[in-house]
C-alpha cells in the first residue's frame, strides 16, 4: 500500500469514528411554515363543495320564484261571475248570524 492509501484509510477510520454534532431539530419557523400549508391545503375543500350546493339551491330557489310569479301574472284570471257567489255566500252567512 502507498503512503497516501495508508493516510487515506487513517483518516476514513477516524471520521467513521467521530460523532454527529450536527443539529437535528427543524428550523426556526418550519413547525409553523407546515401548519400554514397544509391548513391553506385542506381547509378549503369542505367549503368548496358546500359553496357549489349552495349556488346550485339558489339557483333552483330562483327558478322557483319565477315560475311561480309567472304561474301567477299570466294564470287564469277570476271571473267576476266567479266573484259573485263568494259575496253572496258571505251576504247569506252575515244574514244567518
Amino acid at each position: 500500500m502507498s503512503q497516501f492509501d495508508h493516510q487515506w484509510q487513517a483518516l476514513v477510520s477516524r471520521a467513521r469514528q467521530a460523532p454527529d454534532t450536527r443539529d437535528t431539530g427543524a428550523p426556526f419557523g418550519f413547525a409553523a411554515r407546515v401548519v400554514a400549508q397544509t391548513s391553506g391545503a385542506f381547509g378549503a375543500s369542505p367549503w368548496i363543495a358546500l359553496e357549489r350546493f349552495a349556488v346550485r339551491g339558489l339557483l333552483a330557489a330562483s327558478a322557483c320564484c319565477v315560475a311561480a310569479v309567472a304561474f301567477n301574472y299570466f294564470g287564469r284570471s277570476i271571473d267576476v261571475s266567479a266573484e259573485m257567489p263568494l259575496e253572496e255566500t258571505m251576504t247569506l252567512a252575515l244574514e244567518l248570524s
